[in-house]
Protein backbone atom coordinates (compact mmCIF):
# COMPACT_ATOMS: atom_id res chain seq x y z
CA UNK A 1 0.00 0.00 0.00
CA UNK A 2 1.09 3.53 -0.35
CA UNK A 3 3.38 4.66 2.64
CA UNK A 4 2.58 7.70 4.29
CA UNK A 5 3.50 10.82 3.19
CA UNK A 6 7.02 11.71 3.01
CA UNK A 7 8.92 14.70 3.48
CA UNK A 8 9.86 14.94 -0.07
CA UNK A 9 6.48 17.19 -0.77
CA UNK A 10 7.69 19.58 2.24
CA UNK A 11 10.95 19.90 0.56
CA UNK A 12 10.40 20.55 -2.73
CA UNK A 13 7.83 23.56 -1.50
CA UNK A 14 10.57 24.54 0.57
CA UNK A 15 13.30 24.50 -1.97
CA UNK A 16 11.17 26.40 -4.72
CA UNK A 17 9.56 29.18 -2.18
CA UNK A 18 13.31 29.82 -0.74
CA UNK A 19 13.91 30.57 -5.10
CA UNK A 20 11.06 32.57 -5.59
CA UNK A 21 10.28 36.45 -4.79
CA UNK A 22 8.98 37.66 -1.74
CA UNK A 23 5.78 38.81 -4.53
CA UNK A 24 5.70 35.61 -6.20
CA UNK A 25 3.31 32.72 -5.95
CA UNK A 26 2.96 29.29 -7.46
CA UNK A 27 1.60 30.21 -10.76
CA UNK A 28 3.32 31.74 -13.62
CA UNK A 29 2.60 33.41 -17.04
CA UNK A 30 4.17 33.57 -20.06
CA UNK A 31 5.96 36.80 -19.65
CA UNK A 32 8.73 38.95 -19.66
CA UNK A 33 10.25 38.67 -16.07
CA UNK A 34 13.37 40.24 -15.00
CA UNK A 35 16.49 37.76 -15.94
CA UNK A 36 17.10 36.14 -12.63
CA UNK A 37 14.44 36.96 -10.53
CA UNK A 38 12.47 33.62 -10.15
CA UNK A 39 12.34 30.13 -11.14
CA UNK A 40 10.25 29.30 -14.22
CA UNK A 41 9.44 26.49 -16.54
CA UNK A 42 9.53 27.08 -20.29
CA UNK A 43 6.93 24.42 -21.67
CA UNK A 44 6.76 22.97 -25.25
CA UNK A 45 3.50 24.80 -25.31
CA UNK A 46 5.59 28.20 -24.13
CA UNK A 47 8.39 27.91 -26.19
CA UNK A 48 6.33 27.40 -29.53
CA UNK A 49 4.62 30.57 -28.69
CA UNK A 50 7.62 32.44 -28.53
CA UNK A 51 9.08 30.31 -31.80
CA UNK A 52 6.46 31.26 -33.54
CA UNK A 53 6.60 34.88 -32.22
CA UNK A 54 10.19 35.06 -33.41
CA UNK A 55 10.40 35.97 -29.66
CA UNK A 56 13.51 35.48 -27.37
CA UNK A 57 13.50 33.91 -23.73
CA UNK A 58 14.37 36.32 -21.26
CA UNK A 59 18.03 35.50 -21.40
CA UNK A 60 18.34 35.65 -25.29
CA UNK A 61 17.90 32.61 -26.41
CA UNK A 62 15.85 31.84 -29.08
CA UNK A 63 13.35 29.44 -28.63
CA UNK A 64 14.01 28.64 -32.43
CA UNK A 65 16.85 26.17 -30.92
CA UNK A 66 14.46 23.93 -29.63
CA UNK A 67 11.65 24.17 -31.95
CA UNK A 68 11.09 24.91 -35.46
CA UNK A 69 7.59 26.38 -36.75
CA UNK A 70 5.93 25.08 -39.90
CA UNK A 71 8.12 26.25 -42.70
CA UNK A 72 10.90 27.66 -41.06
CA UNK A 73 14.14 26.52 -41.77
CA UNK A 74 15.70 23.64 -39.87
CA UNK A 75 18.88 23.76 -37.79
CA UNK A 76 21.57 21.89 -38.75
CA UNK A 77 19.94 21.40 -42.13
CA UNK A 78 20.33 24.79 -43.21
CA UNK A 79 23.14 26.97 -44.01
CA UNK A 80 26.02 26.46 -42.23
CA UNK A 81 25.73 22.79 -42.14
CA UNK A 82 23.93 22.35 -45.50
CA UNK A 83 24.76 24.43 -48.80
CA UNK A 84 20.84 24.58 -49.61
CA UNK A 85 18.26 25.19 -46.95
CA UNK A 86 16.04 22.44 -45.37
CA UNK A 87 12.57 23.74 -43.97
CA UNK A 88 10.24 22.02 -41.69
CA UNK A 89 6.85 20.51 -42.78
CA UNK A 90 3.85 22.78 -43.70
CA UNK A 91 1.47 20.64 -41.46
CA UNK A 92 2.97 20.96 -38.35
CA UNK A 93 5.23 22.78 -35.93
CA UNK A 94 8.04 20.51 -34.54
CA UNK A 95 10.71 19.95 -31.93
CA UNK A 96 14.31 19.90 -33.15
CA UNK A 97 16.10 16.15 -33.55
CA UNK A 98 19.51 17.34 -32.19
CA UNK A 99 22.71 15.37 -32.48
CA UNK A 100 25.07 13.86 -29.69
CA UNK A 101 27.18 11.65 -28.64
CA UNK A 102 26.83 9.72 -25.35
CA UNK A 103 29.60 6.65 -24.10
CA UNK A 104 31.15 7.28 -27.71
CA UNK A 105 28.29 6.81 -29.66
CA UNK A 106 26.22 8.76 -31.62
CA UNK A 107 22.57 9.84 -30.23
CA UNK A 108 19.75 12.15 -30.97
CA UNK A 109 17.94 13.94 -28.69
CA UNK A 110 15.25 17.05 -27.88
CA UNK A 111 14.85 19.68 -25.68
CA UNK A 112 11.05 20.37 -24.55
CA UNK A 113 11.59 22.09 -21.77
CA UNK A 114 13.61 24.75 -19.89
CA UNK A 115 13.88 25.13 -16.18
CA UNK A 116 15.54 28.73 -15.47
CA UNK A 117 16.84 29.23 -11.96
CA UNK A 118 15.73 26.01 -10.59
CA UNK A 119 17.50 24.37 -7.78
CA UNK A 120 15.81 20.58 -8.48
CA UNK A 121 12.86 18.84 -10.32
CA UNK A 122 10.99 16.57 -8.68
CA UNK A 123 8.61 13.84 -9.46
CA UNK A 124 4.94 14.04 -9.22
CA UNK A 125 2.18 11.55 -8.76
CA UNK A 126 0.55 9.94 -11.84
CA UNK A 127 -2.32 8.24 -11.07
CA UNK A 128 -3.75 4.90 -12.60
CA UNK A 129 -7.07 3.27 -12.00
CA UNK A 130 -7.12 -0.78 -12.38
CA UNK A 131 -9.47 -3.20 -11.03
CA UNK A 132 -6.74 -5.04 -8.74
CA UNK A 133 -3.51 -4.18 -8.12
CA UNK A 134 -0.52 -7.37 -8.99
CA UNK A 135 2.54 -6.14 -8.06
CA UNK A 136 4.51 -8.35 -10.31
CA UNK A 137 1.79 -6.73 -13.31
CA UNK A 138 0.61 -3.62 -12.28
CA UNK A 139 -0.95 -2.99 -15.74
CA UNK A 140 -2.74 -5.99 -15.82
CA UNK A 141 -6.04 -4.88 -14.52
CA UNK A 142 -6.00 -1.30 -15.94
CA UNK A 143 -9.93 0.39 -16.07
CA UNK A 144 -10.98 -0.25 -19.64
CA UNK A 145 -11.17 3.34 -21.33
CA UNK A 146 -10.20 5.21 -18.18
CA UNK A 147 -7.48 8.07 -18.59
CA UNK A 148 -4.78 8.76 -15.65
CA UNK A 149 -5.20 11.47 -13.40
CA UNK A 150 -2.44 14.35 -12.42
CA UNK A 151 -3.01 17.12 -10.08
CA UNK A 152 -0.60 19.67 -11.36
CA UNK A 153 -0.30 21.29 -14.53
CA UNK A 154 1.97 23.48 -17.20
CA UNK A 155 0.44 26.96 -15.19
CA UNK A 156 2.45 25.88 -11.51
CA UNK A 157 5.96 26.39 -10.66
CA UNK A 158 5.54 22.49 -9.33
CA UNK A 159 4.97 21.08 -12.27
CA UNK A 160 7.07 18.28 -13.75
CA UNK A 161 6.93 15.71 -16.65
CA UNK A 162 8.90 13.37 -14.28
CA UNK A 163 6.08 11.35 -13.03
CA UNK A 164 5.93 8.29 -10.62
CA UNK A 165 2.84 5.84 -11.03
CA UNK A 166 0.49 5.24 -8.58
CA UNK A 167 -2.04 2.44 -8.78
CA UNK A 168 -5.58 2.93 -7.34
CA UNK A 169 -7.54 0.49 -6.63
CA UNK A 170 -11.56 0.98 -7.96
CA UNK A 171 -14.51 -1.50 -7.90
CA UNK A 172 -14.99 -3.76 -10.70
CA UNK A 173 -17.74 -2.33 -12.29
CA UNK A 174 -16.23 1.80 -12.26
CA UNK A 175 -17.48 3.98 -14.93
CA UNK A 176 -14.06 5.17 -17.18
CA UNK A 177 -14.85 8.90 -15.97
CA UNK A 178 -16.19 8.37 -12.48
CA UNK A 179 -13.05 9.78 -11.31
CA UNK A 180 -11.52 13.26 -13.36
CA UNK A 181 -10.06 14.81 -10.14
CA UNK A 182 -7.56 13.63 -7.55
CA UNK A 183 -9.34 15.46 -5.08
CA UNK A 184 -12.41 13.26 -5.84
CA UNK A 185 -9.86 10.00 -5.29
CA UNK A 186 -8.72 10.81 -2.14
CA UNK A 187 -12.27 11.90 -1.24
CA UNK A 188 -13.32 8.27 -1.46
CA UNK A 189 -10.44 6.97 0.64
CA UNK A 190 -9.12 4.34 -2.11
CA UNK A 191 -6.26 2.35 -1.81
CA UNK A 192 -3.07 3.53 -3.69
CA UNK A 193 0.42 1.54 -4.56
CA UNK A 194 3.75 3.24 -5.57
CA UNK A 195 4.89 2.25 -9.20
CA UNK A 196 7.38 3.10 -11.67
CA UNK A 197 8.76 5.78 -13.11
CA UNK A 198 7.09 7.79 -16.55
CA UNK A 199 8.60 10.56 -18.93
CA UNK A 200 5.45 12.42 -20.21
CA UNK A 201 5.60 16.04 -20.75
CA UNK A 202 2.17 17.74 -20.73
CA UNK A 203 2.32 18.95 -24.39
CA UNK A 204 0.15 20.03 -27.39
CA UNK A 205 -0.54 16.52 -29.34
CA UNK A 206 0.35 18.17 -32.33
CA UNK A 207 3.67 18.49 -32.20
CA UNK A 208 6.60 16.14 -33.06
CA UNK A 209 10.26 15.74 -34.04
CA UNK A 210 10.75 17.87 -37.06
CA UNK A 211 10.72 16.73 -40.62
CA UNK A 212 10.45 17.70 -43.85
CA UNK A 213 7.90 17.96 -46.23
CA UNK A 214 7.00 13.88 -47.15
CA UNK A 215 9.88 13.00 -44.41
CA UNK A 216 10.47 11.25 -41.54
CA UNK A 217 11.98 12.69 -38.72
CA UNK A 218 16.30 12.11 -38.22
CA UNK A 219 19.22 12.58 -36.48
CA UNK A 220 21.46 15.77 -38.54
CA UNK A 221 24.29 14.62 -39.69
CA UNK A 222 24.93 11.15 -39.81
CA UNK A 223 20.76 10.67 -41.37
CA UNK A 224 19.82 7.33 -38.27
CA UNK A 225 15.94 7.30 -38.54
CA UNK A 226 14.03 8.50 -35.18
CA UNK A 227 11.12 7.29 -33.26
CA UNK A 228 8.37 9.47 -32.50
CA UNK A 229 6.75 9.21 -29.22
CA UNK A 230 3.51 8.20 -28.67
CA UNK A 231 0.69 10.87 -27.53
CA UNK A 232 -2.49 10.74 -25.14
CA UNK A 233 -4.46 12.13 -22.93
CA UNK A 234 -5.03 12.61 -18.90
CA UNK A 235 -7.55 13.81 -16.28
CA UNK A 236 -6.37 17.16 -14.71
CA UNK A 237 -8.68 18.49 -12.65
CA UNK A 238 -11.79 17.54 -14.48
CA UNK A 239 -10.20 18.38 -18.01
CA UNK A 240 -8.51 16.36 -20.68
CA UNK A 241 -5.33 17.67 -21.31
CA UNK A 242 -2.56 15.84 -23.62
CA UNK A 243 0.94 14.54 -23.07
CA UNK A 244 3.81 12.90 -25.13
CA UNK A 245 4.55 9.60 -23.96
CA UNK A 246 8.18 8.99 -24.05
CA UNK A 247 7.97 5.74 -21.53
CA UNK A 248 9.25 4.50 -18.35
CA UNK A 249 12.81 5.54 -19.04
CA UNK A 250 14.61 8.30 -18.76
CA UNK A 251 15.08 9.27 -15.55
CA UNK A 252 15.81 8.33 -12.00
CA UNK A 253 15.03 9.47 -8.99
CA UNK A 254 16.78 10.19 -5.53
CA UNK A 255 14.87 7.53 -2.85
CA UNK A 256 16.83 8.51 0.72
CA UNK A 257 14.36 10.09 3.19
CA UNK A 258 15.79 13.71 2.82
CA UNK A 259 15.57 14.59 -0.89
CA UNK A 260 13.04 11.56 -1.97
CA UNK A 261 11.77 12.71 -5.38
CA UNK A 262 14.24 15.01 -6.26
CA UNK A 263 14.94 13.77 -9.95
CA UNK A 264 18.73 13.25 -11.07
CA UNK A 265 20.49 15.39 -13.45
CA UNK A 266 23.17 14.74 -15.74
CA UNK A 267 25.39 16.88 -17.65
CA UNK A 268 25.04 18.07 -20.77
CA UNK A 269 28.80 19.46 -22.68
CA UNK A 270 27.92 22.11 -25.06
CA UNK A 271 31.83 22.44 -27.08
CA UNK A 272 32.53 26.46 -26.96
CA UNK A 273 34.78 29.63 -27.18
CA UNK A 274 34.81 32.83 -26.12
CA UNK A 275 33.65 35.65 -28.02
CA UNK A 276 34.85 39.27 -27.85
CA UNK A 277 33.61 40.32 -24.42
CA UNK A 278 35.21 37.03 -22.96
CA UNK A 279 31.98 35.22 -22.67
CA UNK A 280 31.74 31.50 -23.39
CA UNK A 281 29.30 30.92 -26.75
CA UNK A 282 28.20 27.80 -28.25
CA UNK A 283 29.89 26.46 -31.33
CA UNK A 284 26.82 24.77 -32.35
CA UNK A 285 28.67 20.97 -32.48
CA UNK A 286 26.94 17.91 -31.41
CA UNK A 287 27.04 17.84 -27.70
CA UNK A 288 27.86 15.05 -25.17
CA UNK A 289 25.46 13.70 -23.18
CA UNK A 290 26.89 12.37 -19.60
CA UNK A 291 24.96 9.23 -19.41
CA UNK A 292 24.18 7.63 -15.73
CA UNK A 293 24.80 4.11 -15.93
CA UNK A 294 25.70 2.21 -19.70
CA UNK A 295 22.72 2.10 -21.39
CA UNK A 296 22.28 0.71 -25.06
CA UNK A 297 23.54 3.31 -27.37
CA UNK A 298 20.12 3.92 -29.49
CA UNK A 299 17.82 3.54 -26.63
CA UNK A 300 17.31 6.11 -23.52
CA UNK A 301 18.86 6.27 -20.55
CA UNK A 302 18.56 8.00 -17.28
CA UNK A 303 19.48 11.41 -19.19
CA UNK A 304 16.27 13.27 -19.72
CA UNK A 305 16.78 16.03 -17.11
CA UNK A 306 20.04 17.64 -18.08
CA UNK A 307 22.22 21.12 -17.19
CA UNK A 308 23.92 22.05 -19.70
CA UNK A 309 27.62 23.44 -19.77
CA UNK A 310 29.59 25.28 -22.11
CA UNK A 311 33.08 23.61 -22.51
CA UNK A 312 35.69 25.72 -24.03
CA UNK A 313 37.82 23.80 -26.58
CA UNK A 314 41.00 22.98 -25.38
CA UNK A 315 44.17 24.08 -27.91
CA UNK A 316 44.02 22.20 -30.77
CA UNK A 317 41.36 20.29 -30.12
CA UNK A 318 38.86 20.07 -33.48
CA UNK A 319 35.79 18.63 -35.14
CA UNK A 320 35.94 16.08 -37.97
CA UNK A 321 33.88 18.19 -40.57
CA UNK A 322 33.65 16.76 -44.18
CA UNK A 323 34.62 18.85 -47.15
CA UNK A 324 31.04 19.68 -48.41
CA UNK A 325 30.60 21.59 -44.62
CA UNK A 326 32.57 24.42 -46.61
CA UNK A 327 30.32 27.45 -45.15
CA UNK A 328 30.87 25.80 -41.39
CA UNK A 329 34.15 25.21 -41.79
CA UNK A 330 35.03 28.52 -42.67
CA UNK A 331 32.64 30.06 -39.88
CA UNK A 332 34.34 28.31 -37.02
CA UNK A 333 37.80 29.01 -38.38
CA UNK A 334 37.09 32.73 -38.06
CA UNK A 335 35.67 31.60 -34.09
CA UNK A 336 39.52 30.11 -33.89
CA UNK A 337 38.68 26.74 -33.92
CA UNK A 338 41.09 24.43 -35.40
CA UNK A 339 39.96 22.96 -38.82
CA UNK A 340 41.86 19.97 -40.13
CA UNK A 341 41.02 18.90 -43.83
CA UNK A 342 40.30 15.12 -43.43
CA UNK A 343 41.66 12.74 -45.96
CA UNK A 344 39.51 12.88 -49.09
CA UNK A 345 39.15 8.54 -48.82
CA UNK A 346 38.21 9.00 -44.96
CA UNK A 347 35.68 11.26 -45.60
CA UNK A 348 33.68 8.41 -47.49
CA UNK A 349 34.43 5.06 -45.19
CA UNK A 350 31.58 3.48 -43.77
CA UNK A 351 32.40 5.01 -40.20
CA UNK A 352 32.84 8.62 -41.26
CA UNK A 353 29.25 9.48 -40.80
CA UNK A 354 28.69 8.89 -37.59
CA UNK A 355 31.92 11.38 -36.63
CA UNK A 356 30.57 14.12 -38.29
CA UNK A 357 31.74 17.25 -35.89
CA UNK A 358 32.67 14.52 -33.77
CA UNK A 359 35.28 16.60 -31.46
CA UNK A 360 39.09 15.14 -31.65
CA UNK A 361 42.16 16.67 -28.58
CA UNK A 362 44.20 14.89 -32.21
CA UNK A 363 42.43 16.00 -35.23
CA UNK A 364 45.77 15.24 -37.72
CA UNK A 365 44.00 11.74 -37.06
CA UNK A 366 41.58 13.36 -39.52
CA UNK A 367 44.43 12.54 -42.45
CA UNK A 368 45.15 8.74 -41.37
CA UNK A 369 43.52 7.00 -44.15
CA UNK A 370 44.62 3.62 -41.91
CA UNK A 371 44.13 4.47 -38.82
CA UNK A 372 41.20 6.70 -38.36
CA UNK A 373 38.85 6.60 -36.25
CA UNK A 374 40.59 4.33 -33.30
CA UNK A 375 43.33 6.85 -33.50
CA UNK A 376 41.48 9.87 -32.95
CA UNK A 377 41.47 10.66 -29.05
CA UNK A 378 37.78 11.63 -29.16
CA UNK A 379 35.82 14.09 -26.82
CA UNK A 380 32.34 11.88 -27.18
CA UNK A 381 32.05 10.99 -23.52
CA UNK A 382 31.62 12.40 -19.92
CA UNK A 383 34.38 10.31 -18.69
CA UNK A 384 36.60 12.27 -21.66
CA UNK A 385 35.07 15.56 -21.38
CA UNK A 386 36.24 15.61 -17.35
CA UNK A 387 39.71 14.24 -18.36
CA UNK A 388 40.92 16.19 -20.73
CA UNK A 389 39.63 19.43 -19.73
CA UNK A 390 40.57 21.56 -17.45
CA UNK A 391 37.61 22.13 -14.86
CA UNK A 392 38.28 26.24 -15.14
CA UNK A 393 36.69 25.53 -18.90
CA UNK A 394 34.10 23.85 -17.95
CA UNK A 395 31.30 26.66 -17.46
CA UNK A 396 27.76 25.46 -15.93
CA UNK A 397 24.56 27.14 -16.87
CA UNK A 398 21.86 28.23 -14.33
CA UNK A 399 19.13 25.59 -16.47
CA UNK A 400 17.91 22.58 -16.45
CA UNK A 401 16.81 20.95 -19.94
CA UNK A 402 13.43 18.23 -20.21
CA UNK A 403 15.88 16.39 -22.76
CA UNK A 404 14.70 12.79 -23.35
CA UNK A 405 17.01 10.74 -25.76
CA UNK A 406 15.09 9.94 -28.92
CA UNK A 407 15.90 6.08 -29.80
CA UNK A 408 16.48 5.08 -33.71
CA UNK A 409 13.93 3.22 -35.54
CA UNK A 410 15.00 0.44 -38.66
CA UNK A 411 14.15 2.06 -41.94
CA UNK A 412 11.61 0.04 -43.68
CA UNK A 413 12.84 -1.21 -46.67
CA UNK A 414 11.75 0.16 -50.14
Amino acid sequence: MLPRPSQCLLLAVLSLLAALPSTGCGSREDADAPVGVAPRIWTLRQLRERAIAGRALPGGTAATEWLTPRGRPLPQWSPPYHRLERVQAEGRDGFNVLPAFREGRPVAFAVLEVWEHMPEVWVQPWYVLVTAYDAAHPEAHRLEGALPLVDIGEDSVFYSPFWEKTYVVVPEGTPPDRYTSVVDLFAARLLMFRGGGLLAPLAPADVAPVATEGGTPVRPLSGDAVATPRTGEVWLRGRRVTYLDFGAGGFTWNTSARRHGAVTEVPLYLFATRDARGEAVSLGLPAVLGASGRPAPDMPGAEALTRPYLVLLPPGAGPFIPSEMRMLKQALRERGVTVVDAHPTVEHLAEAKDHVLRVALNPECFKDLVGFPQTCRWLDSRAAVEAHVEPSAVVPRDVLFTSPVLPFVEREAP
